[in-house]
C-alpha cells in the first residue's frame, strides 16, 4: 500500500473518530443528567444501546486508524451504521413525544409535568438524524457499487 493511500485511510478513520465523539459526548451527557431515570425503560435501553454502539464505533475507528488499511474499516462502518439507525429511532421517538398525539409518551409519568422541549432542538435533531440516514445510505450504495 502506498503512503498516500495509507494516509487517506488514516484521515477517514480520524474523521470517524471525531464524528463519533460528538454523538458519544451527547450520549454521555444524557446518561449522566438524569435522562435514564426520566425516560421509560425501553427508551433508556435505546440510549444505553446507542452508547455501546458509539464506543464500538470509536474502537473500530481506532483499529482502522492504527492499521491504516481499508480492510480495517469494516468494523467502524458496521458499528457506525447501527449507531446511526438507533440514534435516528431514538430521535424519532423524541420528536413524536413532543409533537405526536401522545405527549411525552417516552417520559415516565412522574417527570412529564417538568418536561419542556424547545421545538428548535426537536427540528434540529430530526434534521440531523435524517441527514445522517441519507449519508449512511449513500455510503452503503457507493461501497456496494465499488464491489468487494
Amino acid at each position: 500500500m502506498s503512503s498516500t493511500a495509507w494516509n487517506r485511510q488514516r484521515t477517514y478513520a480520524t474523521f470517524f473518530g471525531l464524528g463519533i465523539w460528538i454523538l458519544l459526548a451527547r450520549t454521555i451527557v444524557m446518561m449522566t443528567d438524569g435522562s435514564l431515570h426520566a425516560l421509560v425503560w425501553w427508551v433508556s435501553g435505546l440510549l444505553v444501546l446507542e452508547f455501546l454502539l458509539n464506543v464500538g464505533t470509536f474502537l473500530g475507528a481506532s483499529w482502522w486508524w492504527i492499521g491504516g488499511t481499508e480492510k480495517r474499516a469494516w468494523l467502524a462502518l458496521r458499528f457506525t451504521a447501527a449507531a446511526v439507525i438507533v440514534h435516528a429511532v431514538r430521535v424519532l421517538i423524541y420528536a413524536l413525544g413532543d409533537v405526536g398525539p401522545w405527549p411525552h409518551f417516552d417520559v415516565r409519568p412522574a417527570y412529564r409535568a417538568a418536561q419542556v422541549v424547545d421545538p428548535t432542538w426537536v427540528a434540529l435533531a430530526s434534521t440531523l438524524a435524517a441527514l445522517s440516514l441519507v449519508v449512511l445510505f449513500v455510503i452503503w450504495r457507493l461501497r456496494r457499487r465499488a464491489g468487494p
